[in-house]
């Protein structure tokens, strides 16, 4: 049985069903601020290369993958809109980081295929994300950290791997 203190002296009962309700959304709320101030944590260590996480996880699907993606395949693996994925990739054209190709069966689509460039500043992204992930980390006891990982693992298997409910689809957060 728990309790709820009140503002007198008596301490009136609640079940345990309302408790779990508390308990399930102050979890959605810690994983979602959780999840956000992580991003920010990344967006503000890579700003100094005036790079986002956005064009940082593009070019590290595009670094990823085994045939060059379209640009809806980009957005599908990304789970954002197409027209940010245009966005993001005129950018790290601009850069020279990426380049627009027309696929061969179909010359309307056009891949995107990572560059020389591209994939030096990935590795350079790369590292500056590992520091932040091991900074970020580094208070977290071992024994707690691989409980927590499996925890959200098992958590991640349960729920729909569709695009609409994920933010980067089944990619991980850095895929180094």
């Amino acid at each position: 049985m728990f309790f709820e203190f009140a503002r007198g002296n008596a301490l009136p009962k609640i079940d345990k069903s309302r408790r779990a309700l508390e308990l399930d959304q102050r979890f959605e709320i810690a994983l979602r601020n959780t999840a956000k101030r992580w991003r920010q944590a990344v967006d503000r260590r890579l700003n100094g290369l005036e790079v986002s996480q956005a064009s940082f996880m593009t070019i590290a699907a595009a670094t990823q993958a085994r045939l060059p993606m379209s640009q809806s395949e980009l957005a599908e693996k990304l789970a954002i809109s197409r027209a940010t994925v245009v966005h993001t990739v005129d950018r790290l054209v601009q850069g020279g980081f990426v380049k627009r190709e027309s696929a061969a069966s179909d010359r309307r689509v056009r891949r995107i295929v990572i560059t020389d460039a591209g994939t030096h500043l990935y590795t350079v992204i790369k590292e500056e994300v590992a520091a932040v992930r091991r900074q970020l980390l580094a208070s977290i006891e071992l024994e707690k950290l691989v409980q927590l990982t499996e925890l959200l693992e098992r958590l991640q298997g349960d729920l729909p791997s569709s695009a609409e409910y994920t933010m980067f689809g089944d990619m991980p957060l850095d895929p180094g």
